[in-house]
């Protein structure tokens, strides 16, 4: 099968100006670009001087959180903004390796599990499944900090504690074998309790293995508000002694905390040349965060059981009441109330008037009755602070969402859907070459995780093209020479799509 796409600017993702041209597709890769008026292909597609990216690579999703990814394995909100490479195993959480067949639990917060068993232990078998599949898109994983460590220490609730020298070598085992079966790097969820307490140390042991095999270190930073400058300066701090290449994920602007922002935005770009330190980001100013984020420390535990029996507690939940975050209720939308989806995209004022509850009260009945298993969208990101941001030069722009595809009903949050094409829209605002722009989304990620063939419009390469109109709306989006989104609409049959594992290149 070859196909020609004529008449097109070809913007390659390397940061050169565009070229008018055509591109020959045989089979899953690009045959050879330039102009082929006389050309008899299979099928021939009239680009009518539209732009011709790569597929952009997001590299911060979490479909495997929500479990979207077997529900929906086509990725619809994502190939319908251009993206065809994504990123799962973020923020210390993946669905491999797994040795007991617990991860499932770790994401009882963001999805229903019972419609999905796990049937693989390892990260070779794991990507064997989901390669069989068929995801719409291409998948790499990255391996969780919390699945390893909590599948050593077998008991999650055991109070939280360094780890012995032979349990941290039997880690690094896990991990090396990890990389070798082709995980892309490792994740930490340091903001996360209680594994805020997870030593330096720790850290630094990981990423020693990580530096021998070109690994990724990707993670959600210990303090995000008041120590947010301390936490970024620990992770420039560690790549630049592992020599390993890290990314801070989704780098937010919280409103209040500004000041430790900009000082840890210029701390990055400025030592850029020392540690190779980037952040992911999106043009929006809501976060998504799991309801158990709202709690003050003195009722976190490990085990939500022991939560929610203590908030039945009259005594504790009048503590609790006055120990709740200020939050203004009409900024906060409920994403995700796994068996209550009736209330997805409600607004905590909704659901507070409903019920004739203050919104602190609101927060903590909408805890109980989730049972903590529940997510909510909350606008508390300084827009400025975002519009600035996502322009960096250390700055990956992703999605930091699930393919929703209507899965959970239908709302869903713009990110999930149009992360990219508003990108781009923000980008030609602010007169910024449209180059430098698809770079950033194409050639650098690829470079930056080591991928072979993705990344890049050039011969030999993969075809995973995105056909832009000149209002930034992707008109056609192919995977592996496989056209999924032609005339804005997808239009694979049935739930199988032409989506390849990522790997890394030896």
């Amino acid at each position: 099968m070859i196909t020609l796409i004529k008449n097109v600017i070809i913007v390659d993702g390397s940061g050169k100006p565009p070229i008018k041209g055509d591109v020959l597709v045989r089979e899953e890769k690009i045959l050879a670009i330039g102009s082929f008026p006389q050309y008899k292909a299979d099928k021939v597609i009239l680009g009518n001087e539209g732009y011709l990216f790569p597929g952009f690579i997001d590299p911060n999703v979490s479909s495997d959180r929500y479990l979207t990814m077997f529900l929906s394995p086509l990725h619809k909100d994502f190939l319908l903004q251009g993206v065809t490479s994504a990123v799962i195993g973020q923020c210390g959480f993946s669905l491999a390796p797994s040795f007991y067949g617990k991860n499932l639990e770790h994401i009882e917060s963001w999805a229903k599990s019972s419609h999905i068993n796990i049937n693989w232990k390892s990260v070779a078998e794991f990507l064997k499944v989901i390669e069989n599949y068929g995801m719409g898109i291409n998948i790499g994983t990255l391996v969780g900090h919390e699945i390893i460590r909590e599948d050593i220490l077998k008991d999650p609730n055991e109070k939280f504690r360094n780890l012995s020298s032979n349990e941290l070598r039997v880690f690094r085992s896990i991990l090396e074998k990890s990389l070798k079966e082709g995980a892309l790097g490792l994740s930490t969820g340091l903001g996360y309790y209680p594994y805020q307490e997870t030593s330096y140390y720790e850290i630094r042991a990981l990423l020693d293995v990580l530096k021998e095999y070109k690994g990724i270190y990707a993670t959600h930073l210990r303090n995000e508000r008041e120590k947010l400058f301390d936490s970024v300066d620990e992770t420039i701090k560690v790549s630049q002694e592992m020599s390993v290449t890290s990314i801070i994920s989704h780098f937010r602007p919280l409103i209040g905390f500004e000041d430790q922002y900009e000082k840890s935005l210029n701390a990055i770009e400025e030592k850029s040349s020392k540690s190779n330190v980037y952040f992911d980001i999106n043009p929006f100013n809501f976060s998504a965060t799991s309801l158990s984020v709202f709690l003050p420390d003195f009722i976190k535990d490990n085990d939500n059981a022991v939560v929610l029996e203590k908030i039945s507690n009259k005594d504790i939940l009048k503590k609790l009441a006055s120990s709740m975050p200020k939050i203004d209720p009409q900024k906060m939308i409920i994403l995700n109330a796994p068996s209550l989806e009736f209330l997805n995209g409600k607004t905590l004022y909704e659901f507070a008037k409903n019920r004739e509850l203050g919104s602190s009260q609101a927060l903590i009945k909408l805890m109980e009755i989730t049972k903590l298993n529940g997510v909510v969208l909350y606008e508390n990101l300084n827009q400025q602070e975002v519009s600035k941001a996502i322009f960096s030069s250390r700055s990956l722009i992703s999605t930091n969402s699930p393919n929703f595809d209507n899965v959970f009903g239908t709302f869903k949050p713009e990110r999930a859907y149009k992360t990219f094409t508003t990108y781009l829209k923000e980008s030609d605002k602010n007169k910024i070459s449209i180059e430098k722009s698809v770079a950033k989304i194409t050639g650098l990620p690829a470079s930056i995780f080591n991928l072979d063939g993705r990344g890049f419009v050039s011969a030999g390469y993969f075809a995973d093209l995105s056909l832009f109109t000149k209002d930034f709306d992707a008109s056609l989006v192919m995977v592996n020479g496989k056209i999924m989104v032609e005339d804005g609409n997808i239009v694979v049959s049935g739930q199988k799509g032409n989506g390849k594992i990522l790997r890394k290149n030896k």
